[in-house]
């Protein structure tokens, strides 16, 4: 028996789902009501209880708990057996004083039924939710012993995982596996073949599979991901069997002596697939590189924004005075600008260094500023000091 569990905060969306299924036009889909506390099962009245049940503990938001039991399609079970299963796996997931639904679906090849029951205890406390799966799994293997049902195995003993509901329909549609089941059984002969790392990885490379590890700075793995044709998986999700603690284990990995040979091992596939790790660094730029060259552009954009305004402000001034003519030299404050270099120059090191010596020549126009910030040319400064020593006299 499996249990497929969920939380959350819709308890009539979930009841639109199964509600909807016992009035499905197929009689051999049509799903059954095997259990309730609920006065009804129209609509609004469902609702009302249930308002009545929130304001118990009007805080709580992810109220809802929504499993199917699923048993093994060879199972023969009676509608008071299932319910007697499903009963019991509620009460002892902590759901013995609470409102609930309990529906027996023929949707499916295999018998199962959905169970609904709200979080909300009729004593105002709160079913916890806290190791749900390692609580759910334990029970689910006490009910298939008592009720002699189809064991099966604990997750954690499970060395591949099944394939899913959309691998098995690409399977029949196509007649070809899964990119994901090829992994589990490629890398799987490779471990059945050889007990050393080195090997291990030219097994796999020679089928098309690359591998890649995640190396701390110090050398230390913690995990491995396998890559086939652009599709990356990690070891967890092939099954307990391809995760790195339990491949370590088998070929015998030692960190000093197989250090390089992984690193070796990561290069080839960031090389091959340079998607799958970090960026891949192209004559000499790494992705850092990168960045501050769009930096440098972003500044020398600014740069000559604030030189087309400034020539802008300037001609805009010798138009209205008519003091400046066309041979006169610019402004001070302006002429700077002139020496900016710009993206239209030879080479970035020629532009930086025309840069450096475009900003030292601030030097002549910051000295006159004073400290309340006005600038003043040489001789109204003369003037001042001539006045402060006539006025002394």
């Amino acid at each position: 028996m499996i249990a497929k569990q969920a939380i959350g905060k819709s308890f009539m969306g979930a009841y639109e789902y199964n509600y909807k299924k016992l009035h499905e036009k197929d009689t051999t889909k049509r799903a059954e009501l095997l259990s309730t506390n609920f006065s009804s099962t129209e609509r609004e009245i469902v609702k009302k209880e249930l308002d009545l049940m929130k304001s118990l503990n009007p805080r709580l938001t992810r109220n809802t708990y929504h499993t199917s039991l699923n048993f093994g399609k060879e199972e023969i079970l009676s509608n008071e057996k299932m319910q007697a299963i499903a009963e019991e796996y509620l009460n002892k997931m902590g759901f013995d004083n609470n409102a609930y639904f309990i529906f027996r679906h023929h949707d499916t090849e295999h018998p199962h039924c959905h169970v609904l029951a709200l979080r909300n205890r009729f004593d105002g406390k709160v079913v916890s939710d806290s190791n749900n799966f390692k609580r759910s799994e334990k029970l689910i293997r006490e009910l298939e012993k008592k009720y002699g049902l189809q064991e099966v195995r604990n997750s954690k003993e499970a060395h591949s995982k099944a394939p899913n509901k959309d691998e098995i329909e690409m399977v029949l549609r196509t007649g070809e596996p899964s990119k994901r089941m090829i992994l589990q059984e490629r890398v799987s002969e490779a471990l059945n073949q050889t007990k050393e790392l080195h090997s291990f990885i030219r097994l796999l490379e020679k089928n098309g599979i690359n591998v890649l590890f995640n190396q701390a700075s110090t050398g230390r793995v913690s995990g491995i991901s396998y890559v086939f044709d652009g599709f990356t998986a990690k070891g967890q999700a092939l099954g307990n069997k391809f995760k790195w603690g339990n491949v370590s284990k088998t070929l015998n990995y030692e960190q000093i002596r197989d250090s390089k040979e992984i690193s070796k091992a990561n290069q080839r596939t960031k090389s091959r697939y340079p998607t799958s790790g970090e960026p891949k660094v192209q004559n000499g730029i790494s992705g850092t590189s990168s960045r501050n060259t769009r930096t440098f552009e972003k500044s020398s954009g600014a740069i000559k924004e604030s030189k087309d305004l400034a020539q802008s402000n300037h001609q805009h001034s010798n138009e209205s005075t008519g003091f400046r003519s066309q041979n006169k030299p610019t402004d001070q404050r302006t002429e700077w600008v002139e020496r900016i270099p710009f993206s239209d120059d030879k080479s970035s090191k020629d532009s930086l260094s025309s840069a450096i010596d475009a900003i030292a020549s601030l030097s002549h126009i910051l000295a006159p500023i004073q400290s309340n910030g006005n600038l003043e040319d040489n001789s109204q400064m003369r003037r001042k000091k001539k006045k402060k020593k006539r006025r002394i006299r």
